[in-house]
């Protein structure tokens, strides 16, 4: 395909493999690379971007999602006009991701596993079970929630100023 007929909507998977610049920070180590790979997290109409190292690469193609490093929150139409539309529109949010979504946008988040209720899903058992970390007074600490597929709290465990965070996240 020459140039002149190529459109110019067209987006080649480099650019969304580069979608951080030439180097970028690891989400889970939080290592400088060069060479880094990129995994994208839908919640319906957002889209968490993240760069993780060959390293890591592998733990989140598993279903970990970290915030250590560089990255990009979208929406849905954000990412389709960056990088390409990647299927049909979402459906509306559920309640589940609703509030998984308030988690990826909380800075203080490091890492959700897993990263959404497709995930959760896998586990073949209700309520989902979600393991946090977030960073609160200068260290990491940890809580476990549970959801209902309505999105009810069912268990909130861990950490009292980790529990407290999320608690205030979900309403």
């Amino acid at each position: 395909m020459s140039g002149e007929s190529t459109s110019r909507a067209t987006v080649g998977a480099a650019a969304f493999e580069r979608a951080l610049g030439a180097r970028a920070r690891c989400n889970r180590c939080a290592a400088a690379i060069e060479d880094y790979r990129v995994i994208a997290t839908f919640l319906h109409d957002t889209v968490a971007v993240r760069a993780y190292c060959r390293d890591c690469y592998e733990a989140a193609t598993e279903g970990e999602y970290h915030a250590l490093g560089d990255g990009l929150l979208l929406d849905y139409a954000g990412f389709a006009e960056r990088f390409g539309s990647a299927g049909p529109p979402p459906p509306p949010c559920t309640p589940v991701d609703h509030a998984l979504t308030a988690l990826i946008r909380e800075p203080a988040l490091r890492s959700l596993v897993p990263p959404s209720e497709a995930l959760a899903r896998r586990a073949r058992s209700t309520p989902y079970r979600f393991k946090i970390e977030l960073a609160v007074a200068g260290a990491t600490q940890r809580a476990e929630l549970s959801l209902m597929p309505d999105g009810r709290i069912v268990t909130l465990e861990g950490e009292p100023d980790a529990r407290e965070r999320v608690r205030a996240l979900l309403g």
